[in-house]
């Protein structure tokens, strides 16, 4: 079991605290550090919970991790002091809103006691994706759209399917300010919403030569009812288009397709995609493919979602192969919920430096 504190006590805070209270078998919560003696006492009686702003009394608990969610503004500040004293430090995004912070971090000789929680790399459909995308079922990846999470975030999911950012430039970025009705917010739905300003920005960036993401956020997307968020990669033998796998797959010897058994290593390819079949009609597809080289198959195919009778998400799986299986079923985490979970037993990881270069991306352009 994992003795923990958290240092900060806004919304997110109180975000890691719901999730450590639902899993009393692998976490402890020992006490919550705030800087009001106001607060800590509001917070204590409105939640039964030990609030204190002594740093001291929180060192004498000994810890065994350390969440720092206090602010943007000294988040960084805060992390490097608590690591400078020997604790394990799980902190907030970003890694720093400044060049000075993000060298403080980078040059902080115990940055290796730091992780940084970046949740999205750990919701189920993402890790589901990455799966198949790391066993080269599209092949390798050349392209990619991204519109789903902002600045820091998304460039840190550029990196989680795209791989290295080290030589990443930035070709062209825009951004602008557009209407669209409000439906949402932290809160829930609204029903009677206004046209509000949101701003929008699109940027195109070079991974390498013949590499790109095109990066697309606008801040309505995260609460919203008649938006929708999308990711997109393109690969040498397919495409990944949110849910549905699009792709060649090179065909054994011996192996039946169409009911004829391959026996030779000639090329044959059977058009066995949904769109294909359905919109030309695969009797008539006509094979032109020349002799010598390898077969294959085209295939398309989404992922499954699995529910239990409380419409908690159980399992992915694609082609009947169960990629991601709920580790806490029994808590009803959301997305959010379980990428934390997973960042405060260990199970992700996400470094200082790799955290430390995408906001500094971010910054660059967002």
């Amino acid at each position: 079991m994992k003795n923990i504190i958290i240092v900060g006590s806004g919304w997110r805070a109180f975000f890691y605290y719901r999730v450590i209270k639902a899993l009393p078998e692998k976490f402890n919560f020992l006490a919550m550090l705030t800087r009001s003696e106001e607060t800590a006492s509001r917070l204590s009686k409105e939640h039964g919970i030990k609030v204190t702003t002594s740093k001291e009394e929180c060192i004498k608990l000994s810890p065994d991790l350390v969440v720092v969610a206090s602010s943007k503004s000294n988040i960084v500040e805060t992390a490097m002091e608590w690591a400078g004293l020997g604790f394990e430090v799980l902190m907030e995004t970003p890694a720093g809103i400044n060049e000075e912070q993000f060298s403080a971090l980078i040059n902080f000789p115990f940055k290796d006691k730091i992780q940084v929680a970046e949740q999205y790399h750990r919701y189920p459909r993402f890790q589901a994706m990455k799966k198949l995308l790391d066993r080269h079922i599209i092949g390798d990846l050349i392209d990619m759209y991204f519109s789903f999470c902002h600045d820091y975030h998304g460039v840190s999911m550029i990196r989680f399917f795209m791989g290295d950012l080290k030589n990443v430039k930035i070709v062209s970025s825009v951004s602008y300010p557009f209407k669209m009705l409000e439906t949402g917010a932290r809160a829930g739905i609204t029903y009677a919403g206004d046209l509000k300003e949101y701003k929008r920005n699109i940027t195109i960036l070079e991974l390498e030569k013949n590499r790109h993401v095109i990066y697309d956020f606008s801040g309505v997307q995260y609460h919203t009812e008649i938006k929708s968020s999308r990711v997109s990669i393109q690969g040498s033998l397919g495409e990944m288009l949110d849910d549905r796998f699009s792709y060649a797959r090179e065909i054994a010897k011996g192996e039946k397709l169409d009911s004829k058994e391959v026996d030779s290593y000639e090329v044959k390819y059977s058009l066995s995609s949904s769109i294909s079949s359905g919109a030309i009609g695969k009797d008539s597809l006509y094979d032109y493919s020349p002799e010598g080289k390898h077969k294959f198959s085209y295939e398309s195919d989404k992922l499954v979602y699995h529910y239990d009778d409380n419409r908690d998400l159980v399992s992915i799986s694609f082609k009947g192969e169960e990629l991601w299986t709920n580790d806490y079923l029994s808590c009803g985490f959301n997305n959010d919920e379980i990428g934390i979970a997973d960042f405060l037993s260990g199970k992700a990881k996400y470094s200082v430096d790799q955290a430390v270069e995408d906001a500094r991306l971010a910054n660059e352009f967002a």
